[in-house]
């Protein structure tokens, strides 16, 4: 096998894909084997995480990968991600659950059983077969057992045997009750209670004869051996080997521990191992000669001690229903924990004397090395940081924090108090001393009578001394994290240190500091983040070494190097961990794979490796220790599958669940309101390291995204379009999954819909004529208008013209009325001087007639007197009153035409003295004056005015005057 490696491999310093060697090479050399030391890793799922029932009857696997319970609330399920549950019965637990080569789920239950129903988009849903059953079978017990065989799917509980097939159900009738049924090899295998072993034959059940003698034992499980043999196993009389017609018990040191612990349930494990679940004390595990291999319980890594059921899945490895919970342990896989019950961080371990002995930050702890059950105890004495364990000459040297000590059975001696024992080796050419690097230099430690005992403490060199190593001449290398590399050259009788070589980055270190210091393949090695550094004598310096920088590649800084068997290499690097194999032609393999889930996980800065032999490596890490027996062999890069599970839409309060085994239903959705919420799902449940996904939406991303242990992904407001979620999944072994993708549409908006655009067009063409018919008459309505307008404007010039000419006109009427008002005014003043000139005159003439009646009887003349006389008549005559009133009352009303109209018109009553007194009053004549025209005494003229008031229906406060200038 070797030299079929070697053959496919490039020279020295080159090596095969890591890929290559993990995943072709080493299945092909392995034994198949389950890791015997420590514990798996397993993976306690309560109440709390699935949100279920406690009890777990039964177990299945779908091809997808995915887990299915029966649990006492239903059907749950369990992706690697999220757990779901489908309640079946609100009454009734759920008590067996089975998927055919269909990939159809079957369930039974109290009184029914079925099928569930997976119809895109809906949820799946239980669909029940008890409607099939003939008339008269109303009530029946739990269905137990599903079994697929070529007759159909069995359905077995305690009173019948139904047998469905092709939408037909038989029936099967006990004698008295069908205690349990077991498939085995092809073969339907039904117990009845108290008559015996039965085999299901053509719808009909065949008596197994051999089983006559044990017919009152109830049977928990029946497996198949590797050479076809069945091994029974009885619920509380152990196990029975059924070979050529005959039963023996199978006298095993399993069978014991299944007495005792009362078998429940069995499945038959990869590797011709055998799994038995008990109600008293957990988990056995068996060779196929009955040797207990692996012994689980509450003690080492279980929730409960009764397992109801037992599955291994499609990775080899081990699901359990539990009475309380559900449990997985992770059998495949090589590395087991060591120690891992509170013992603190792992610092170095050994096997010593047929014990595991366990150094940690706690103390110095010892177990056994194949009994993983009972534990880890403190040895006495060693409570506090243990750096270092090593055997000398058949003695276990313990490097303490408070000093050093030889370890016997469980108990600590010291040999030796200077503090802070990092580390001890044997010196080469002495090999009664050992070398000791402390906190503060270096210890002798001496062989006195056959043990190790201090010897002294060498002087001259008081620096930290962890990295301590002594090279094939002879001289000591120490190294310091923080001061470099130190060579030390001891006297000849260990008595003194001669010489002390400091080197540093003058002498070919990239730095002083973080420098590790390695041996491995007889030489002195630095390792520092720039790579590896190897010591050359010649130059008396370090020098980068390329061939073994390129062996370690893309490991990081590498921490701890440790030679095991065969020439393996086995290192520790901030970045990978693993071992490096050379092979026959001097090539180097690399394998990493199986140590990812470890990476980070190691004490930074105290990284620890014991490659105890070919089979059993040990890792020192914060939690304690790890074991790897490459014995048990795995396939890494083993496919497996990432889907769609459900998509969310928040915008209906409702979901699609995706069955990405069938031809997926054509989708479009709304555009409006658009948002999904897409689930992922990857039924991978090794290690603890999460899944990681990648999604690339066709249509709208433009390259898939990053890495991420999100399981989802919410989309809003997607523009209308084709779209394809593409999803794919990675492990931690770097292994990508098939891509699984779902199609849909985005439907555009109403208004950028294909209906949207056929009415747009009619609409369009509407508008198009209806704008063209607008248009048209628009334009006549325009010429219309201009033609209205030019007529209107004509109109309005005329119009225009008629105001003008009538504007003339009442200018012409205001000035000929100004005239009017000014010849009356004239008149009115001519009016009132004519009147005054009468008044005068009318003065002067009765001045004069009463001078000429004072003279007349003076004058004797007759002719003087009948002058006088003449005269007077003469005066009288100038002076006639009615004459000059009707002179005046012509001229008035020749001014005031309107004013005497107005006043008949008000007061017909008034007689045309009482007009003439008005006129006169109006005219603003004083009451005097109006006496002297009507040749009338002032009382006269009151008296007329007391008149007029009175006809005019006057107050006292009313003024005349006014009174008659505003009518």
């Amino acid at each position: 096998m070797l030299m079929f490696i070697s053959q496919l491999q490039i020279r020295v310093g080159n090596f095969l894909p890591n890929w290559f060697v993990l995943f072709v090479v080493l299945p092909l050399v392995g034994n198949g084997q389950i890791n015997r030391v420590g514990v798996p890793v397993i993976q306690n799922f309560l109440k709390s995480d699935y949100m279920a029932g406690t009890q777990n009857w039964a177990i299945a696997q779908s091809r997808d990968g995915k887990i299915f319970f029966a649990n006492n609330d239903g059907l749950l399920s369990y992706d690697g991600i999220r757990w779901e549950l489908l309640p079946i019965s609100s009454s009734s637990p759920l008590r067996s659950v089975f998927v055919d080569k269909n990939n159809v789920v079957y369930v039974g239950l109290i009184n029914d059983f079925g099928y569930i129903k997976r119809e895109e988009p809906h949820a799946p849903v239980f669909v029940s077969l008890k409607t099939l059953l003939p008339d008269g079978i109303l009530d029946f017990d739990d269905v137990w057992r599903i079994h697929e065989t070529r007759d159909g799917i069995i359905f077995q509980c305690y009173d019948y045997i139904f047998i469905y097939n092709e939408n037909h159900v038989k029936v099967i009738q006990p004698e008295n009750l069908f205690y349990s049924s077991f498939n085995v090899n092809q073969r339907l295998l039904v117990q009845e209670s108290e008559r015996g072993l039965f085999e299901l034959k053509d719808s009909s059940t065949e008596r197994i004869s051999y089983w006559d003698e044990y017919k009152e034992k109830n049977i928990r499980t029946i497996m198949s051996t590797p050479d076809d043999k069945l091994l029974i196993g009885t619920e509380t009389d152990g196990l029975y080997i059924a070979e050529g017609g005959e039963i023996k018990k199978w006298k095993t040191p399993v069978n014991d521990l299944l007495i005792d612990y009362q078998l429940y349930s069995g499945v038959v494990l990869p590797g011709n191992l055998y799994a038995f679940g008990t109600i008293l004390n957990g988990l056995i595990i068996s060779d196929e000669k009955g040797n207990v291999v692996q012994k689980f319980t509450n003690k080492n890594g279980l929730h409960n001690n009764t397992i109801l059921s037992l599955f291994a899945d499609q990775d080899e490895n081990l699901w359990l229903g539990l009475d309380n919970g559900i449990d997985y342990i992770e059998l495949s896989s090589p590395l087991n924990f060591v120690g891992a019950d509170n013992i603190g961080s792992g610092y170095t371990c050994k096997v010593f004397q047929d014990k595991l002995y366990l150094g940690t930050n706690q103390g110095l702890y010892a177990q056994s090395l194949d009994d993983n059950e009972s534990g880890t105890e403190l040895v006495g004495n060693t409570a506090g940081q243990v750096w270092s364990l090593e055997v000398f000459d058949g003695e276990l040297v313990c490097g303490h924090h408070q000093g050093t000590f030889r370890i016997e059975g469980n108990k600590a001696f010291q040999i030796a108090e200077e503090e802070g024992a990092w580390k001890y080796i044997k010196l080469k050419g002495h090999d009664n001393y050992l070398l000791g690097g402390h906190y503060f230099g270096l210890v002798l430690l001496k062989k006195i009578n056959n043990r190790w005992q201090f010897y002294k403490k060498l002087e001259g060199f008081e620096e930290s001394s962890r990295y301590l190593q002594q090279d094939e001449s002879g001289d000591i290398w120490i190294g310091h994290s923080g001061k470099g590399i130190f060579r030390i050259t001891l006297s000849d009788d260990l008595e003194k240190i001669k010489n002390i070589t400091h080197y540093t980055d003058e002498k070919g270190l990239p730095s002083i500091v973080e420098n590790i210091l390695l041996n491995f393949q007889s030489r002195i090695f630095v390792s520092n983040s720039e790579g590896i550094y190897a010591y050359d004598a010649g130059s008396d310096s370090f020098i980068f070494s390329d061939e073994v920088s390129r062996r370690f590649e893309n490991c990081g800084r590498i921490k701890v190097v440790a030679e095991g068997a065969n020439n393996e290499t086995w290192f520790i690097g901030s970045k990978e961990s693993g071992v490096i194999r050379q092979n026959e032609d001097m090539s180097y393999t690399r394998i990493t794979a199986p140590f990812k889930q470890l990476n980070n996980a190691f004490v930074n800065e105290f990284e620890f490796i014991y490659p105890y032999n070919e089979q059993n490596v040990f890792f020192g890490f914060e939690d304690g220790f790890v074991h790897y027996s490459s014995g048990t062999t795995k396939l890494y890069n083993k496919p497996f599958k990432a889907y769609l599970s459900k998509i969310e839409l928040p915008y209906l309060d409702s979901s699609l669940f995706i069955d990405q085994s069938g031809q997926q239903n054509e989708y479009s959705f709304p555009f409006r309101k658009n948002a999904f919420r897409f689930h992922f799902s990857a039924p991978y449940f090794e290690t603890n390291v999460p899944v990681q996904f990648s999604y690339f939406l066709e249509g709208f991303s433009e390259d898939w995204s990053v890495w991420s242990t999100d399981y989802y992904k919410d989309f809003t407001t997607l523009h209308e379009g084709s779209y394809t979620l593409k999803v794919k999944a990675r492990n931690l072994y770097e292994i990508e999954s098939e891509i699984s993708s779902f199609s849909f549409d985005i439907l555009p908006p109403w208004h950028r819909s294909g209906l949207a655009y056929f009415i747009y067009i009619i609409v369009f063409s509407l508008l198009t004529f209806v704008l063209t018919k607008y248009i048209l008459y628009r334009l006549d309505k325009s010429k219309e208008q201009e033609k209205i307008k030019h007529q209107q404007e004509i109109i309005k010039q005329e119009e225009q013209f008629q105001r003008e000419a009538l504007i003339a006109e009442k200018e012409i009427i205001k000035l000929r009325n100004d005239k009017l008002r000014a010849e009356m005014i004239h008149r009115d003043k001519e009016l009132a001087n004519q009147t005054m000139g009468i008044i005068q005159k009318n003065k002067f003439m009765i001045k004069v007639n009463e001078d000429l009646n004072a003279i007349q009887d003076f004058v004797i003349n007759e002719t003087a007197k009948n002058r006088i006389l003449s005269l007077k008549r003469r005066i009288k005559k100038e002076i006639d009153i009615k004459r000059q009133s009707q002179i005046f009352e012509t001229y008035f009303d020749e001014v005031h035409e309107e004013f005497f109209k107005k006043l008949k018109e008000r007061f017909p009553k008034l007689t045309p003295n009482d007009l003439r007194i008005c006129a006169f009053i109006r005219m603003n004549l004083t009451t005097q004056e109006i006496a002297a025209i009507l040749n009338i005494s002032y009382r006269g003229a009151e008296i007329s005015r007391y008149r007029l008031r009175k006809k005019l229906g006057l107050d006292r406060s009313t003024n005349l005057s006014s009174f008659l200038t505003n009518i």
